[in-house]
């Protein structure tokens, strides 16, 4: 018999065995498809949602502050904003303090950037607009209900000889309730800046090599990270993956279970077939190749499926808690398929060793 015909006599008996056997096969499979469906799903959030997260974070505030040496320059500024990854940045804003005279009272005065401060700070509420030129400013909800003032009013501020007008007040849920805010510009052209909030899309390891790397470019620069914010963010991270881990383990486990049960019946139901085959002959090596090309076929049509399932499983789970989407990744689904179909194999391998070594006389007898 020629070796075109072996094949086709191989794929006819893995056609029979889908054919005759659909109940068991049908088991086998869905019990596959559920676990390769946790896998690539788990696999998926695990790989691709910190990232993601990362940026969702940033609704929390900046995660790294920048310190020199010296005041930061302008240039400093826009060098460092050019350094950072721009896909993932979020904003940076310079800040330059100051304790001046307002209306007679002693307050600090925060010169920022107010558009990228706003960007870093997206939980900042402010009841009116921001300021449009260098004469204008918001003010912290504390320090304005302190000297009496609101939007519209004019404010005194020492060293500055036109009246400051408050455009809108705000809320930092901070210390910042108690700051009067300037745009930076209002300090010239050439300001310098006594630290600068950054706001980047990444977390753990990325922050981290991103922080060597800007102490490496920028020597006079210390970039330093928020660390309620970083811990924050790691806790979150680590139980994520936590969870994502537990639960693999225990699909998979209980796959490995279903479908090394489903092989076993399998074979027991196959007992008269195997003795018939090795009665005319058949090795143990061709019982032990077919049964499991047919567990090696089910683990790569449940693997396949299981990851279109997955990849629908882990968009709906991370838009429905987190409101973020993930996206599909081939390497995942190769590996996962590559798990699904080592599992089964596993999982096969003890009632195929058995159906190997049957005596055919007493399969034949149907003991």
């Amino acid at each position: 018999m020629g070796k075109s015909a072996n094949i086709k006599l191989f794929i006819m008996m893995l056609f029979a065995f889908f054919l005759r056997r659909r109940s068991r096969a049908a088991t086998a499979f869905l019990a596959i498809a559920i676990g390769a469906t946790a896998l690539f799903g788990m696999l998926t959030i695990y790989y691709d949602l910190p990232d993601r997260l990362a940026k969702v974070f940033r609704a929390y505030g900046a995660n790294m502050v920048l310190v020199g040496e010296r005041a930061l320059t302008k240039e400093d500024i826009e060098n460092v904003r050019e350094f950072l990854p721009q896909d993932s940045l979020i904003g940076v804003a310079p800040y330059t303090y100051r304790s001046l005279m307002l209306n007679s009272r002693l307050a600090t005065v925060a010169y920022t950037d107010l558009s990228e401060a706003f960007e870093i700070s997206p939980y900042w509420q402010i009841e009116g607009r921001l300021p449009e030129s260098t004469k204008e400013a918001l003010i912290g909800f504390d320090l304005a209900d302190t000297l009496n003032l609101k939007i519209g009013s004019a404010a005194k501020l020492k060293d500055i000889n036109e009246d400051i007008f408050i455009t809108g007040v705000v809320k930092t849920g901070g210390s910042g309730d108690l700051f009067l805010f300037l745009e930076i510009e209002a300090l010239g052209e050439n300001y310098a800046a006594d630290l600068a909030e950054v706001s980047v899309g990444l977390s753990g390891n990325g922050l981290e090599t991103l922080q060597s790397s800007l102490r490496d470019r920028f020597p006079h620069i210390t970039p330093k990270p928020i660390k309620r914010v970083a811990n924050s963010e790691a806790s979150t991270l680590k139980k994520i993956e936590a969870l994502v881990a537990l639960a693999t383990i225990v699909v998979l486990t209980l796959t490995l279970i279903c479908v090394s049960t489903t092989m076993t019946a399998v074979v027991l139901e196959r007992l008269k077939e195997i003795g018939l085959k090795k009665a005319i002959g058949a090795g143990s090596g061709a019982i032990i190749t077919e049964f499991l090309s047919e567990a090696l076929v089910l683990g790569l049509l449940g693997g396949a499926f299981g990851c279109a399932l997955g990849f629908a499983f882990a968009n709906y789970a991370s838009n429905s808690v987190f409101n973020v989407s993930v996206s599909f990744s081939f390497t995942l689904a190769v590996i996962s398929t590559l798990i699904s179909i080592i599992f089964t194999a596993f999982a096969a391998i003890f009632p195929v060793y058995s159906a190997a070594n049957i005596n055919p006389i007493i399969a034949l007898r149907g003991e």
